[in-house]
């Protein structure tokens, strides 16, 4: 149990955009850890995201990726929204993303489609997902 919600820990900071009550005057958990790490909120910056995926679950982990990769790179504050497989380990994803600052992952988290990603990737995941915040050297 313990080891399911320390699990669940790192993506209630993505899931939490789709269940605040107050969506005025609530911060998204995300956000306020970007914004501990970040400098310029208006500054592009990057976030990889490494997921251990339970093996025989690839393929529909990807096929679960298909519709939030068209639509988030259509979304204006996206720079680039890459899923990447481990060529010597298949049950490891490392997502890029890229926004044009904090505005722009605002708004990714409220879309439907990112929604939708997040609840459908978790119950395959194996084990707490790495986040690691980047930004371009000054």
């Amino acid at each position: 149990m313990l080891r399911a919600l320390m699990f669940a820990a790192p993506f209630t900071l993505l899931l939490a955009a789709g269940t605040r009550t107050n969506a005025a005057d609530e911060e998204l958990p995300i956000v306020k850890m970007l914004k501990s790490k970040l400098k310029d909120e208006k500054k592009t910056f990057a976030i990889l995201v490494t997921f251990k995926v339970k093996a025989g679950n690839e393929k529909k982990f990807e096929e679960a990726f298909v519709p939030c990769l068209a639509a988030t790179r259509k979304e204006a504050g996206c720079v680039a929204y890459v899923l990447n497989r481990d060529t010597e380990d298949p049950t490891t994803y490392i997502m890029y993303e890229s926004f044009k600052g904090i505005p722009g992952i605002e708004a990714h988290m409220k879309e439907k489609h990112t929604q939708t990603l997040l609840a459908t990737v978790v119950p395959m995941c194996d084990g707490e997902p790495k986040i690691k915040v980047l930004t371009v050297p000054e």
